[in-house]
């Protein structure tokens, strides 16, 4: 029988982003133990496999609880107690040691085969557990993180360049990505795309049975309110179709408070009667919103691969989207979706007038085309052997 491989899943929260968390709950079984660090709720994973360890927050409680770490790791862990002190000069910069102690130990002290970082800008942070402790690190690529942070930071920029060609492995969620790290100096050899897992037992409860549209017609969109999400461009696609006299009621939903940006321009073109910004509290109440809806809107100017497509599809919600990113790694355009040129406004009313006057047969024949690739391409079973590879190959 195969040694257990021991995953250390750093995000810097519990509970994670809902990838990460699917990726978790994915990879945990009796060949991998997945260890859990950061600030947060006290989560019952209910899997054997997976194990917290979650910092206090609060100065008073840090101080005691770093008491407590070191007085662990040189009772039970001396060696690597002696490392540490040796090697104090290379932990993380941080404006209080307290912090820094609360975040470290007890990673130092629970030491895993792999230290798998969710997200790049934390990758010199931990960067020390392979220089002092010579644990294998894998670093995750997506989102804001490799997309255009280390273009407004020039110093981040630097730091990938330093880090990226040391990283034993990396994990892409699109090849677009791919394109983006190699730029920072990453080993185009050293990087495995993987596509996101999802809860698809979830998200079927979720599936539009009937696909007949709504009068007025219903668009939605999903994601975070911040410029990169681009609705601006949808925004000003729907007032153009609302000028035409067509009936249309856009839902946009944000895990976020939303931009000034957003809310003026919603006011400036009328539209505060056709057009719903809304923060929901789970899930569920998402995927219900999905279901209630007629179309989908991804109007980004970039992303990796867009997890709400992904859902969109599995639930049979007919999609248009920019053809940023790595979003033509998902849809055909014309066949399983609709892509329009970023940016575009023309070519999306076009799109959106396009979707609108689809016949029920067409809408049918787009959306089963959608679920068999995405049950194909994002197979929970077929993700987790790819990351159960990724994890085998990085140790040997």
């Amino acid at each position: 029988m195969e040694k257990k491989i021991v995953i250390a899943v750093y995000s810097g929260s519990i509970p994670s982003s809902l990838f990460i968390e699917n990726l978790i709950r994915l990879v945990a079984d009796d060949n991998c133990k997945v260890l859990i660090f950061g600030k947060g709720e006290n989560i019952n994973y209910k899997n054997n496999n997976i194990i917290v360890h979650r910092t206090p927050s609060g100065f008073l409680k840090k101080l005691i609880f770093v008491t407590f770490q070191i007085f662990l790791i040189s009772l039970t862990r001396p060696r690597r107690f002696i490392k540490l002190a040796i090697n104090y000069r290379r932990l993380p910069k941080s404006d209080s040691i307290i912090n820094m102690l609360s975040k470290t130990l007890p990673v130092i002290i629970n030491l895993p085969d792999i230290f798998h970082i969710q997200w790049a800008k934390s990758l010199p942070y931990w960067y020390f557990l392979k220089e002092v402790f010579q644990i294998k690190i894998i670093l995750s690529l997506r989102g804001s993180h490799i997309h255009y942070a280390p273009i407004a930071d020039k110093n981040l920029a630097k730091q990938y360049n330093f880090y990226f060609p040391k990283v034993d492995q990396m994990h892409a969620v699109s090849n677009h990505i791919v394109s983006k790290a190699i730029k920072y100096g990453a080993d185009k050899k050293k990087i495995k795309v993987i596509y996101s897992c999802l809860n698809f037992d979830l998200i079927r409860k979720y599936k539009k049975n009937q696909l007949d549209t709504h009068k007025p017609y219903r668009f939605i969109s999903v994601g975070r309110s911040h410029w990169v999400k681009g609705y601006h461009y949808s925004l000003s696609a729907i007032h153009r179709l609302i000028q035409k006299n067509i009936l249309i009621q856009y839902n946009i939903i944000c895990n976020n408070e939303p931009s000034e940006e957003l809310l003026f321009q919603i006011s400036d073109l009328s539209l505060e009667k056709n057009v719903i910004v809304q923060k929901l509290s789970s899930q569920e109440q998402v995927y219900k919103k999905m279901k209630e809806s007629d179309c989908f809107i991804l109007p980004s100017v970039n992303e990796g691969i867009s997890n709400a497509v992904i859902e969109s599809m599995l639930i049979g919600l007919p999609v248009i989207s920019s053809n940023c990113g790595g979003m033509e790694e998902v849809i055909r355009d014309g066949d399983n979706g609709f892509l329009y040129e970023n940016r575009d406004v023309n070519k999306l009313e076009k799109t959106l007038e396009t979707v609108m006057n689809l016949k029920i047969e067409e809408r049918k024949e787009v959306a089963n085309s959608a679920l068999v690739d995405i049950l194909a391409k994002f197979n929970s079973g077929f993700i987790k052997h790819k990351f159960h590879d990724l994890y085998k190959n990085t140790i040997r």
